[in-house]
């Protein structure tokens, strides 16, 4: 087992500065980079990219999976998958209760 705050520290800081990706990971800012080319992918694959959207809630299904998801403004997500980039602390505070006790997620 391996605490990944060393690494987070490490990311959050080349995230934040203008020239960060200059410790060669990318070859330009991350979201030219990194973000804008995922989003390309997943969009040319006819999938959705919503931004500047606060999930309020993960429903699930009887099988555990998800089901959608709920935003703040009360419009709902659904999908085939779903990736979702939030801080740890707020994934903390929207896992539903029936994933508290899987093992990836106790760490």
């Amino acid at each position: 087992e391996l605490s990944m705050q060393c690494i987070l520290i490490a990311l959050n800081r080349f995230l934040q500065e203008k020239h960060g990706s200059k410790m060669a990971f990318l070859d330009g800012n991350p979201p030219e980079r990194l973000c804008k080319p995922i989003a390309a992918h997943i969009e040319s694959l006819g999938g959705q990219v919503v931004l500047n959207s606060r999930i309020q809630k993960i429903e699930l299904n009887a099988d555990k999976s998800v089901k959608h998801f709920v935003l703040t403004n009360g419009n709902i997500i659904t999908g085939d998958a779903y990736v979702f980039a939030t801080p740890v602390d707020i994934l903390k505070l929207l896992l539903p209760e029936d994933w508290k006790e899987i093992s990836y997620f106790k760490k």
